[in-house]
C-alpha cells in the first residue's frame, strides 16, 4: 500500500514538474522604410511667350518684362536639385519664311530669376537674380539650384520661381553688344524656338 502511494505521489510530482515549464515561441515582423526620389517641375503659367514688334519704338528700344512676359514654374522635390534652363536651337529660326537664310540671334531674348517661395535668393544659386542674362543654348546654363550650403529640397510653397522675360531692351544690348533689331537688319517674320527646363538632382562636388 505504501509503495502504491509513493508512485502515485512520484506520478503527480512528476507531472507538475513537466506541465510547469515554460514553453518558448517566436515570430518574426520584418519592418522597413523605403524612400522614393521625389523630382517634380511644374510651369504654372507663362508657357508661351510671345515678343510682337508693332512700332519702331519697339525696334529701337526693345521689350521690358510686364506680367504678359512672366513664366511661373514650381519645383517639389526630396532631394538637392539643379534646373537648368536653354535653347533648342543656336539661333531663333524664321519660321514664316521657312527658306530665309539666317536667324535672330539668342541674346536678343534676356531673362531674370525670381523667387516667391520660402526658399529665397540666399539660399539658393541663382545667377541671374540681379542682373539680366542673354538666353543661350548652352545645356549647363543653370537657372536656379543648389547653393552649396543650405538644402533646397522641398515643396512647392518653398520652390517657386517667376522668370521675367524681355527683348533687346537697351539692358541687354549692354549685356551682348548686339544693337537694337532695328540695327541689326532682321526681316520681317516670326522667330522662335523651344526653351527647355530641366530639373535634375544636385551632383555632389
Amino acid at each position: 500500500m505504501k509503495r502504491i502511494v509513493f508512485l502515485l505521489i512520484g506520478g503527480l510530482l512528476l507531472g507538475n514538474v513537466s506541465f510547469g515549464q515554460a514553453v518558448d515561441d517566436r515570430a518574426v515582423i520584418p519592418v522597413a522604410v523605403t524612400l522614393s526620389s521625389i523630382l517634380r517641375l511644374n510651369v504654372v503659367s507663362g508657357g508661351n511667350i510671345e515678343f510682337s514688334f508693332n512700332t519702331l519704338a519697339d525696334y529701337e528700344e526693345g521689350i521690358g518684362n510686364s506680367a504678359a512676359y512672366d513664366t511661373e514654374f514650381t519645383v517639389a522635390s526630396s532631394v538637392d536639385w539643379d534646373v537648368f534652363m536653354y535653347a533648342e536651337d543656336d539661333e531663333l529660326v524664321a519660321t514664316d519664311d521657312a527658306g530665309m537664310e539666317g536667324g535672330m540671334d539668342l541674346g536678343n531674348i534676356g531673362y531674370q530669376l525670381a523667387t516667391q517661395g520660402t526658399n529665397t535668393v540666399d539660399e539658393l544659386e541663382i545667377p541671374s537674380h540681379e542682373t539680366v542674362t542673354a538666353l543661350t543654348s548652352d545645356t549647363d546654363e543653370l537657372l536656379v539650384g543648389y547653393d552649396g550650403t543650405n538644402s533646397n529640397a522641398g515643396d512647392i510653397n518653398a520652390n517657386a520661381f517667376t522668370i521675367h522675360w524681355e527683348c533687346a531692351t537697351a539692358e541687354l544690348q549692354g549685356v551682348t553688344n548686339l544693337g537694337s533689331v532695328l540695327s541689326q537688319g532682321l526681316a520681317a517674320d516670326r522667330y522662335s524656338t523651344n526653351v527647355f527646363l530641366i530639373l535634375q538632382p544636385h551632383e555632389g562636388e
